[in-house]
Parts: structure tokens; C-alpha cells; sequence
């Protein structure tokens, strides 16, 4: 009994790691005009305040992942906390923009040696026929932190001043960083260690550096050459990686963990899924209160559905893999996720009751996906790689989400500005949700060539 407690309790940690870290991305966004006028920068300045948090750890996951499995992974993650508390700290006392960046880098940090090691530190908790209800409750908190923030954000500058929102996050890391070292089992460290890939690390952050240095340039309307240098410049940089790493037996990009097919299956599927959720997502809300004019409050409250349905969804996913086995919530959620999908691209009217619709089949789906994907490819990943594989999955959701805000930006990129105030955008929004509709759509057929068979029941000690 005493083993179950334990269990759930890190369970808890894991789930306060995984909702601080992925919380505080929207949180930040909501504070940004009130940021730019302290420091009296400008809007396309302080921008650089959320890009560098997301920027350091795309950068930073493969490598720690990999850190963490050569060293005793529970000391990584309790020490991310205790980085991420001090970065919050660092942000709240700044007092010059470039504090702020260099502070807000150092969070990041934190964060992603948080990440690295969730998934990891769930799988070594649970054994294989529990893991996938663990691992829905902790999809549950990825998408209430991923969604949530922005409203999150907006009551508290109701109430206080931004850098409370900073503040905040300061006692609730020492506490999460204490409760790791008492309740997280100790492990021995890795017997064989294998050279850290640095130029792999650097040709991914250079690559994505680029990429979302031009994102940002066409999002503010620029289609100069430097823009078509930097994007292209990130897309050779990526190439040049992939290239590396089959070259290499000790890649970020690791030959050994994608030779099981959950594995590099898994992750090609999370990444679509999540590029279909934010390219959808964002220019939804723009149409809710451009288009039909409803409120931000209203805006907020259809926007909830999407979680709410995620939430209730995911740990009956979970239950479902620890007992029959991962294919059929895989390949039904992203089904779920296509024919969401069909009622923006062929309703004749695009109404909130169309986008309604969506918001909550796309939420059964995702709720039904994610828990049991994320599960499916733990448990395929080696154990003295499981840092390195929860880390991917972690890269590949923000990878998938810069994807996804490039695809709608591309299509519907001046939704929302006051020079198109008047002009519909019914067309263009039907044609962004029919790509979305056709990569989930890859995904449930993908999903009819994973292994079958039931997760294995027995105990995997935790030490």
C-alpha cells in the first residue's frame, strides 16, 4: 500500500513539473504589452521574451534527455526545479530588458530538464500495465497548462502586478524540488556512456533559431530575401542533422531508440497532431471574435471545450491501454481528430455551433491519442534511454506547434488585422482545416501498422 502512495505521489511531482513549465508559456504571453511598456521596448522586442523560453528548450531537450540517462535521472529533475524557481526570481527583480532575456533563458533551462525527465520518471514508477492511465492524468495537465494559461494570465494582471506571476512560481518549485529528492527512487547511474552529439545539438538550434527568426518576419508581413535566406538556411541546417545522425551511433537524433517502430511512429504522429491542434486553434479564436464577434470571455469559455472533453477522455484512454492493449485508442483518436475536422471545411456557414462541434470531437480524439501514445512509446523506448525518448516526445509537441502556428500563418496570417477587418476569411479557414483533416487522417492510417499486443503485467521495481 505504502508502494501505491508513493507511486501517485510522484505521480503529483511529475504532474506539478509538467503544469508550471507548460503553464507558464501562456501565462507569459498575456504580460507581454504590460512587459513592453516597463521597459519601453518594442512589441516585435518583447516577443523575444516567449520565443526564447520555447527556443532553449527545442535547443536543449535531446541533450539533456541523454544527460539525464547517464547521470541519476531524480537529481536532474529536482535540480530543474530549483533552476526554473531561480530563473522566476531573476525575472521578477529585472530591472534591464536584457536581464530579463538572459533570466528568462535561464528558466527555460529549468524547465527543460523538467520536461526531459516526466515521461521518464513516470515510466519508472509505474510498470508497463499501469502506465498508460499514469500517463493520461499527466496528459490531462499538459493541455490544461498549454490552454489555460492564457486565461490564467489575464485574471491575475486583474489583480497584481506582472511580476507576481513570476513570483508565484518561486516556493511552489522549492517545494516540488524537495518533494524530488524525498519521494523520487534513487537509480544507479548508466554503466556505458556514450559522447555527447554537439554538433547535432547545434545544427538543431541553429536550424530552429532560423526557422522561427523567419516565422516571426512573415508574421509581421515581410517576404524580403532575408527572410527566404533565414528559412532556408534553418530547413538545411535540419537536413544537415539527419543527415549527421545517421552517420553516428550517439546522435540527439538516436539510430538504436528509432528502430522500434512505436518509437519513431509514436513521434511522427504526436508531432502532426500537435502541428493540426495549434494551426486550428489559433485562428479559431481570431474568427470567434473577428468574424462572429464574440467576446474574449465567450472566446475563452468555447475554447475550454477542447480540454475539458481532453481531460475526461485521457485517463479512460490510459485504462483502456493497460488492458487491451494502445492500437485502438491510437488509431480512433486520430480519426476523431480528421472528422472534426469536416465540420468547419463543409458546413456552408461557419457558425459557433460548427466550431463547437470540432472543439469537442478534436478533444475526445486528442484525449484518446495523446495518454495512450506518449504511453505506447515509453514503454517501447529502452529503460537506459527513457530520458532521452520522453524528451523527444516533449521536443516533437513544441516542434509540432511552432509547425502549426507556420501553417497558419501561411494560410490565414493577417486574420484579425485592421486592414482586413471586412474580408472573409471563410475560404482560406476551409481550406487550412482540409490540410489538418488529411495529416490526422495519415495518422489513423499510420496508426493500423503499430504492433499489437497487450502491455505486459508485471512489476518493474522502481530502484
Amino acid at each position: 500500500m505504502s508502494g501505491m502512495r508513493n507511486k501517485w505521489g510522484i505521480l503529483q511531482v511529475v504532474n506539478m513539473g509538467t503544469l508550471i513549465s507548460t503553464l507558464d508559456v501562456g501565462i507569459v504571453n498575456v504580460s507581454l504589452p504590460v512587459m513592453a511598456r516597463q521597459f519601453s521596448v518594442t512589441l516585435a522586442q518583447i516577443q523575444w521574451v516567449a520565443t526564447i523560453y520555447l527556443l532553449t528548450m527545442v535547443i536543449l531537450l535531446p541533450f539533456m534527455g541523454k544527460l539525464s540517462d547517464r547521470m541519476e535521472r531524480r537529481k536532474v529533475y529536482s535540480y530543474g526545479f530549483l533552476i526554473f524557481g531561480i530563473g522566476s526570481l531573476c525575472i521578477a527583480v529585472s530591472h534591464s530588458f536584457v536581464l530579463l532575456l538572459l533570466s528568462r533563458c535561464l528558466q527555460g533551462i529549468g524547465a527543460t530538464m523538467i520536461m526531459a525527465n516526466s515521461q521518464a520518471m513516470v515510466r519508472q514508477a509505474f510498470p508497463d500495465h499501469e502506465r498508460g492511465r499514469a500517463l493520461g492524468y499527466n496528459a490531462i495537465v499538459v493541455s490544461i497548462g498549454t490552454l489555460s494559461g492564457p486565461a490564467l494570465g489575464g485574471l491575475l494582471l486583474e489583480a497584481m502586478d506582472w511580476t507576481w506571476l513570476f513570483w508565484i512560481n518561486v516556493p511552489i518549485s522549492l517545494t516540488a524540488c524537495w518533494l524530488g529528492f524525498h519521494w523520487f527512487p534513487r537509480e544507479g547511474m548508466a554503466s556505458t556512456k556514450s559522447p555527447f552529439d554537439y554538433v547535432g545539438t547545434f545544427l538543431l538550434g541553429a536550424g530552429v533559431s532560423l526557422l522561427m527568426l523567419a516565422s516571426e518576419a512573415v508574421k509581421d508581413g515581410s517576404t524580403s530575401l532575408k527572410v527566404c535566406l533565414e528559412g532556408g538556411s534553418g530547413i538545411l541546417l535540419l537536413c544537415a542533422l539527419i543527415f549527421q545522425a545517421r552517420k553516428i551511433d550517439y546522435g540527439i537524433i538516436d539510430r538504436d531508440l528509432f528502430r522500434h517502430r512505436k518509437v519513431w511512429l509514436g513521434n511522427s504522429s504526436s508531432l502532426i497532431i500537435n502541428l493540426a491542434q495549434t494551426a486550428t486553434l489559433i485562428p479559431i479564436t481570431f474568427y470567434l471574435q473577428s468574424e462572429l464577434g464574440f467576446s474574449a470571455w465567450w472566446t475563452g469559455a468555447l475554447l475550454m471545450l477542447q480540454p475539458l472533453l481532453m481531460g475526461i477522455v485521457a485517463p479512460f484512454a490510459g485504462w483502456f491501454r493497460d488492458k487491451y492493449g494502445g492500437s485502438f485508442p491510437i488509431h480512433a483518436g486520430a480519426v476523431l481528430c480528421s472528422l472534426s475536422m469536416l465540420f468547419v471545411v463543409f458546413i456552408p456557414s461557419i457558425t459557433a455551433m460548427s466550431i463547437g462541434l470540432h472543439l469537442a470531437i478534436f478533444g475526445i480524439g486528442t484525449g484518446l491519442f495523446h495518454a495512450t501514445n506518449n504511453a505506447e512509446v515509453m514503454s517501447a523506448a529502452p529503460a537506459e534511454k527513457s530520458s532521452l525518448a520522453g524528451s523527444l516526445l516533449a521536443l516533437v509537441r513544441y516542434l509540432g506547434q511552432i509547425m502549426g502556428i507556420g501553417l497558419a500563418t501561411l494560410l490565414v496570417g493577417t486574420m484579425g488585422s485592421h486592414s482586413t477587418a471586412h474580408e472573409s476569411f471563410g475560404t482560406p479557414l476551409r481550406i487550412l482545416f482540409g490540410i489538418c483533416c488529411l495529416l490526422c487522417l495519415a495518422v489513423a492510417i499510420s496508426g493500423r501498422y503499430l504492433p499489437k499486443g497487450k502491455p505486459q503485467n508485471h512489476h518493474l521495481s522502481a530502484s
